[in-house]
């Protein structure tokens, strides 16, 4: 069973994490309730550590920062080749730099602590990679929010245990979440396969979604729909009523 409260302040930890300027990202996580640990930040990666209010180390990875013109970004979801890794094939660009991103989530957490990890899109992608760097027994709470697809089903069936309880979310017709198409000039049928857990399909501002497997999502075109700030208000929402109190 999903925990809406827990999967709506992964999100906005997700959306948090955009943020390039200290100050506000230590502004925006302070006012989740948690304690800003530090952030890493280079040309292809942003990702920032912080404590909840019951101590608990969250790794909260960015996507593409596409608006902040972070071109090394955009490289990345658009770098196809495969690279081996344990249990089957990434794409490149969803791989180039990790090691480097654990390494140091590594040196500030206290040794063998458990990391909760969340992204969305191309942080999503690369959330699903913690199997690879980090032991089973440290891996907490997963969250995948809008990830495109960087991954082949041989890794998702090696990694199908670590990643049993990572909470999937896609949106309405998400374009980029699509990403590589099946079909049209850029389609690359190398890269179809989604992780084995049940997806969240969000489907309006109502608080509607459906439970369904990944390869069953229709996908889209529509761009406006891989919005983080969208997908936190819809699984908010989703929240507020999974809490009220049942009618007598």
């Amino acid at each position: 069973m999903i925990d809406w409260q827990a999967t709506a302040l992964a999100a906005a930890r997700a959306n948090a994490a955009y943020l390039i300027d200290q100050a506000a990202s230590q502004a925006a996580f302070a006012a989740l309730g948690d304690t800003w640990i530090a952030q890493y930040k280079n040309a292809s990666h942003q990702a920032v550590l912080s404590a909840d209010a019951a101590g608990e180390t969250r790794l909260s990875i960015s996507g593409t920062r596409a608006s902040a013109f972070k071109v090394m970004d955009v490289l990345a979801d658009m770098s196809l080749d495969p690279v081996p890794v344990a249990g089957g094939h990434v794409t490149a660009g969803v791989q180039e730099g990790m090691q480097a991103l654990w390494d140091w989530v590594l040196q500030v957490v206290p040794r063998g602590d458990v990391v909760h990890v969340a992204g969305h899109s191309l942080g999503g992608a690369r959330t699903h990679l913690t199997p690879l760097f980090l032991p089973v027994a440290q891996i907490g709470a997963l969250h995948s929010f809008e990830a495109p697809k960087f991954a082949d089903s041989a890794f998702y069936a090696a990694h199908a245990d670590p990643l049993a309880n990572m909470v999937c979310v896609v949106d309405g017709a998400d374009l980029w979440a699509s990403w590589p198409w099946k079909e049209g000039p850029l389609k690359d049928l190398r890269w179809q396969a989604r992780p084995l857990p049940a997806h969240v399909w969000l489907k309006d501002d109502l608080g509607t979604f459906e439970m369904i497997p990944g390869a069953q999502w229709p996908e889209g075109d529509n761009p406006a729909d891989h919005d983080i700030a969208r997908v936190q208000a819809r699984i908010e929402k989703i929240a507020a009523a999974s809490s009220e109190p049942e009618a007598a």
